[in-house]
């Protein structure tokens, strides 16, 4: 990049705030900003130059889903992590819906905050994913059943093993199963670590091929 990158962290939490600058700034020449509720960021954005933005959901004033929304119409200039202690399942599939580019559960670790920071600007310089990350998530999500990429895609979208049984007229210990080995094929860690891969892929439950 040209201009040094802008990173914005908005938490409510001092520590939190503190200990993220702390250690982008060791990873890489950064400037960042804080912020300590999300009135006081949306109130400042029209005047910020483009960056990566680290937000907690849970703020005073706006929340990190107004803050989110704002800053999904703005996705060219202002890419998201969402960082959070309290958010389910449903929160981070709407976070990605939105297009944050990762979503993190504190205690977050070092290393995937770092690369989600790396991505999230990468993303601004060239409006895609490393394309090394994208072939990497397309072999992966390559090597399922058509039963397992049903079952995944289903699981992305939001949906309980029980709708799935329910839907595809599947006993739930079968959609366990095909949960299960469709994690393994992938080497995702959870439905979550899923979902990341699917978002980098592009993928959105067709046959991988076609993603």
């Amino acid at each position: 990049m040209t201009t040094k990158a802008v990173l914005y962290v908005v938490d409510d939490e001092a520590i939190v705030r503190a200990s993220i600058i702390s250690l982008v700034q060791a990873h890489g020449d950064f400037e960042c900003r804080e912020y300590s509720n999300g009135d006081d960021f949306l109130a400042d954005l029209d005047g910020l130059a483009p960056g990566c933005v680290v937000l907690d959901l849970q703020l005073d004033g706006a929340s990190g889903e107004t803050v989110m929304e704002v800053l999904a119409q703005r996705i060219s200039v202002f890419r998201t992590i969402v960082i959070t202690g309290f958010g389910d399942f449903s929160a981070a599939i709407e976070a990605f819906r939105a297009g944050a580019v990762d979503f993190l559960y504190k205690p977050y670790e070092m290393r995937p905050l770092l690369n989600a920071i790396d991505r999230a600007f990468h993303l601004l310089d060239h409006g895609v994913e490393p394309p090394d990350l994208v072939a990497d998530a397309k072999a992966r999500l390559a090597r399922l059943s058509p039963i397992e990429q049903e079952v995944l895609a289903r699981l992305i979208g939001g949906q309980t093993n029980q709708d799935i049984a329910k839907t595809l007229q599947l006993e739930p210990r079968t959609v366990q199963v095909h949960r299960a080995r469709a994690l393994a094929a992938i080497e995702a860690a959870s439905v979550l670590a899923a979902v990341r891969t699917a978002a980098i892929a592009g993928w959105t439950g067709a046959a991988p091929g076609a993603a």
